[in-house]
């Protein structure tokens, strides 16, 4: 059985509650909060490109942006799965 000196043991506390503090930071995340700041930067950029807000060419740049965010999500984070999939297909 391995001992640890008092001192071991109190770094390797320390590390442990320094490697736990950002993920438990992390799981208390609000997506609410996070998408209240995603949608004021999605209206800083429009704003800034020179469209006007409350006019159909300002709602296209902000369905645009948030293309664009789902895109770079999908390209983080791709769809990987295993398994087998059985297709019944019809007249072809």
């Amino acid at each position: 059985m391995l001992r640890f000196s008092p001192a071991d043991r109190a770094k390797r506390l320390i590390l442990g509650f320094a490697l736990a503090l950002p993920l438990a930071l992390a799981a208390c995340a609000d997506p609410a909060v996070e998408q209240a700041r995603l949608e004021a930067e999605d209206h800083k950029n429009c704003v800034e490109l020179g469209f006007e807000p409350n006019t159909e060419a300002y709602g296209n740049c902000r369905l645009k942006m948030k293309e664009i965010r789902a895109k770079e999500n999908a390209n983080h984070a791709p769809n990987i799965g295993f398994g087998v999939g059985i297709g019944v297909s019809k007249g072809f």
